[in-house]
C-alpha cells in the first residue's frame, strides 16, 4: 500500500467520522425537541408563583412572630432570674449580718464566761488555801 494513499484514506475516514457524529448530535437534538414536556413538571404558572409566595410571606411572618416571642420570655426569664438574685443576695447579707452578730455576742460571752472561770478558780484556790491551813 502506498503511503500517499495511506494518508487519503485516514483523512477521509475522519472527515466521515466527523460527518457522522455531527449528524448523531443532529438526531439527538430533533430528537430532544419533538420530545413532549408535561406542562406540570416543566413550567410554573404565576399562580403558583403567587401561592408560594403567599405560603412563604406567612411562613416568614410565622418565624418572626416566634422569635419575638422568644425574645420577650427570654427578656422576662432574665428579669426573674435578676430579680431572685437580688433577692438571694439581699438574703443572704442578711443571713451573714445575723451570722456576725450572733458570733460577736458569742464571743462577748464568751471571754464573760472566761473571766467568771478565771474568777471562780481564783475563790476555789482560796478556798482550798482556807480548808488546807
Amino acid at each position: 500500500m502506498n503511503i500517499e494513499s495511506a494518508q487519503y484514506v485516514g483523512a477521509g475516514l475522519m472527515v466521515l467520522s466527523s460527518l457522522l457524529g455531527a449528524y448523531y448530535l443532529a438526531l439527538k437534538v430533533r430528537q430532544f425537541h419533538l420530545q413532549s414536556r408535561d406542562p406540570n413538571l416543566s413550567f410554573v404558572t404565576h399562580s403558583h408563583l403567587e401561592k408560594l409566595r403567599g405560603e412563604f410571606i406567612r411562613i416568614m411572618s410565622e418565624a418572626t412572630h416566634d422569635l419575638r416571642t422568644l425574645r420577650a420570655e427570654i427578656r422576662e426569664d432574665t428579669r426573674l432570674m435578676q430579680r431572685q438574685y437580688g433577692a438571694s443576695l439581699s438574703e443572704m447579707r442578711e443571713l451573714i449580718s445575723k451570722n456576725a452578730q450572733n458570733i460577736s455576742s458569742l464571743a462577748a460571752q464568751a471571754a464573760l464566761a472566761n473571766q467568771r472561770i478565771s474568777e471562780l478558780t481564783v475563790k476555789t484556790d482560796k478556798l482550798s488555801i482556807k480548808f488546807k491551813d
